[in-house]
């Protein structure tokens, strides 16, 4: 078979070029032509395959490819490859290696509303669509099972168009570790001393893999830990700006630029450290060869392969929200650590799993199946409506026998849980397994008009809900997992959508579970272990999507549900989940404003009210939700916290007025309706103004606290 492989540019120190040739070479190897189309070339050309350059002209990123794009089209055609694999996002082909990350769903995220009319993203997301969009036929090789989820949020692409690939690990690159000279041998070769240590930036592209990043992290370090580290930085790019900033920051003398280089496994293995603060990264395969090379890592949780240093146990991942302090924290405890010696240990053990050096087998393995079945692969798939977008997984669309079209999953059957205007939620069971289903069937203008005009994004639909359920994964917050998503129509006030998720272990939400501390308080040794346990999951999952850009709007106890299980020794089990549900008004920003995270603190104030929380435990969560002591956040941050014990205060006055009314309706059913009398709102109101804690007015109690 004759294979056809498209790239944008091929240059030596490219992890994408690399990964290029390997699958070619694995073609040629297996006896297939292989025929690389690329806008250029660096480096040498291997034996068995054939370069046809594709000359191209553009003043910009996206002029330029999409003049590759035209050209290539004409190279094409007429030509009759068995499959054609495009290494960068080009519609038309048999085959997309996704080596790129998301480009809708990271612009979203990091550029404004008005960015979107740029020509810049007009061209790359039209370009992206075309390749993953329900009614392309291209299939994807995945690097990333977090990737390939993203794509989905937004295209709804089909399971079935993907194979998800193993890492990709050259393995006669790293095998041959021990011939190397010794690490003494490498290190003096480089000009760094025994007691110094040697921190490694690899990668092109300075800007994306984080080199500000680094060098502000170097500067940051003690000056006597400074004096005895270097950071050596490997890779092709334009390095004047860094040189700048390292001048500027006093660190210039302790950094070098070693420019591209073929002796990568001989440099890990005489470094210390790996540093990878990268902005975005759909794999990042350096982070796995200093895994295999037995150097640890620093990395951002932003890379694909990120899971596999803690896997190994070979290192340390950021937190999700970076934080530039906890790099330079990290960096610094990490240069110091003791456990240097165990994660080189790891990291070697590590890289002794076969599976890490099989990816140019297993993509030549797909693209011979799909040269083999090519009408084949989406025969499963039902043609869709031009209006229409519909997401099943195949373990529900093989659980509803053909029953799987937009009609039939808005009529399926169930038990009704809640119904409101324009919106149904109920529950059904197919297969083994119990799913909800939540479907929109339109609010209509006037509601519409009435939330925009009380300032509120209107819920028009299970879109939202669909795009949450998928950033909290990717934050690694517990929720639901989607089904099934199925959207009809343009029209926001008739439009209809649904929702299918897979049923939650648990119904127990924390409303109802706390709701018995105030009369009976946890006492036994398991039972304080458990609240304790409940009041950290809570505070992480407000603190990771405040600083994430995220907030739920509607953040109270009874949208947590607990699902807890215990060690023999009564210790809280890793198994145990606090899943946060209804996110139908999930919003989602670069940055969460601060009215917003004041609702949702303020929400989970007032729904703890009633069970019986004391001032010290609503202290520690003020301290926990923002990482700094005590002192420093009532000094500084009073503002912010005086809102939310009003707003919270508010919202509990509010909602115990409205109980009295419904408790007086009741008692009054045979009478006209009316409202309580002066002396019940007296009585309610001295009741709330009783039960206030008083949290930041109160500063003897405060200042009491902190000094226990």
């Amino acid at each position: 078979m004759h294979f056809a492989f498209c790239l944008y540019k091929h240059f030596p120190y490219s992890g994408l070029s690399l990964d290029m040739l390997r699958i070619a070479n694995e073609c040629t190897q297996r006896g297939h032509k292989a025929t690389v189309y690329t806008g250029s070339w660096e480096g040498d050309v291997p034996d068995g395959v054939e370069v046809i350059i594709v000359n191209h002209f553009g003043l910009t990123n996206h002029t330029r490819a999409g003049s590759f794009h035209s050209k290539l089209r004409k190279h094409l055609e007429g030509k009759s490859y068995d499959a054609v694999v495009g290494f960068n996002k080009i519609p038309g082909m048999d085959i997309y290696y996704c080596g790129d990350y998301c480009y809708i769903g990271r612009s979203y995220l990091r550029h404004s509303f008005f960015y979107r009319f740029t020509p810049r993203f007009l061209y790359f997301s039209r370009f992206e669509r075309g390749v993953f969009e329900a009614s392309s036929q291209t299939n994807i090789l995945s690097l990333s099972d977090r990737e390939k989820a993203i794509y989905q949020q937004h295209y709804l692409t089909q399971d079935s168009r993907f194979l998800c690939l193993p890492p990709t690990l050259e393995k006669a690159r790293w095998a041959n570790l021990e011939k190397l000279p010794d690490r003494v041998a490498l290190r003096k070769s480089l000009g760094i001393e025994e007691d110094e240590n040697l921190v490694l930036l690899i990668g092109s592209g300075f800007s994306t893999k984080g080199l500000d990043r680094a060098i502000i992290a170097m500067a940051a370090l003690p000056e006597q830990l400074l004096a005895k580290t270097k950071l050596f930085v490997v890779g092709q790019d334009k390095i004047e700006p860094y040189k700048r900033d390292a001048k500027r920051l006093n660190v210039a003398d302790r950094i070098q630029f070693l420019g591209g280089r073929k002796d990568v496994p001989a440099l890990m293995k005489a470094g210390d450290m790996l540093l990878h603060p990268a902005y975005a990264e759909t794999t990042g395969g350096v982070l796995l060869e200093a895994i295999v090379s037995g150097l640890p890592v620093l990395a951002t949780p932003v890379c694909g392969y990120a899971p596999h240093i803690k896997m190994a146990e070979a290192g340390h991942v950021l937190r999700k929200r970076f934080s530039q302090d906890e790099l330079n924290q990290k960096l610094h405890e990490m240069l110091l650590s003791e456990e240097k010696e165990i994660w080189r240990e790891n990291g070697l053990k590590y890289g002794q799993n076969p599976s890490l050096y099989v990816m140019p087998q297993r993509a030549v393995d797909f693209i011979e199946q799909t040269c083999a079945q090519r009408d084949l692969y989406l025969a499963g798939e039902k043609r869709q409506e031009r209006d229409e977008s519909l997401y099943i997984i195949n373990e529900l669309r093989q659980a509803l026998q053909g029953q799987d079209s937009f009609y039939d999953m808005m009529n399926i059957d169930g038990k009704v849980y809640r119904e409101a205007l324009g919106r149904r939620t109920l529950r059904f069971t197919r297969g083994k397994k119990d799913y909800f289903l939540k479907m929109h069937t339109g609010v209509g203008w006037g509601e519409i008009v009435k939330n925009l005009t009380y300032l509120r994004a209107p819920v028009v639909g299970a879109l939202n809900e669909w795009h949450g359920v998928h950033r909290l994964k990717d934050l690694e917050i517990d929720t639901m997992t989607v089904a099934a998503y199925g959207i009809r129509g343009r029209n926001p006030a008739t439009k209809h959508s649904f929702i299918v998720t897979e049923a939650l272990p648990t119904e127990t939400n924390l409303e109802d579970f706390c709701g018995k501390w105030k009369q009976n308080p946890p006492s036994t040794l398991k039972q304080i272990r458990l609240k304790r346990w409940i009041m950290n999951k809570v505070v992480e999952t407000a603190r990771v999507i405040h600083e994430n850009g995220a907030n739920h709007r509607d953040f109270y106890l009874c949208h947590f549900l607990l699902d807890a299980h215990y060690e023999p020794d009564e210790q809280i089990s890793a198994e145990s989940k606090l899943y946060l549900i209804d996110l139908h008004r999930l919003q989602m920003r670069r940055k969460t404003p601060e009215r917003w995270a004041v609702k949702d603190i303020a929400g989970l104030y007032y729904s703890s009210k009633d069970i019986g929380l004391s001032s010290r435990d609503l202290l520690r969560f003020i301290k926990l939700y923002r990482g700094k002591p005590l002192r420093e956040i009532l000094e500084t941050e009073k503002s912010f916290w005086a809102k939310v014990v009003s707003r919270g205060n508010k919202l509990y006055e509010s909602e115990r007025r409205k109980a009295l009314v419904k408790e007086t309706e009741k008692k009054d059913s045979n009478t006209e309706r009316s409202a309580p009398n002066a002396n019940q709102v007296q009585h309610t109101e001295n009741a709330i103004k009783s039960d206030q804690i008083g949290l930041l007015d109160n500063k003897a109690v405060s200042q009491n606290h902190i000094a226990k």
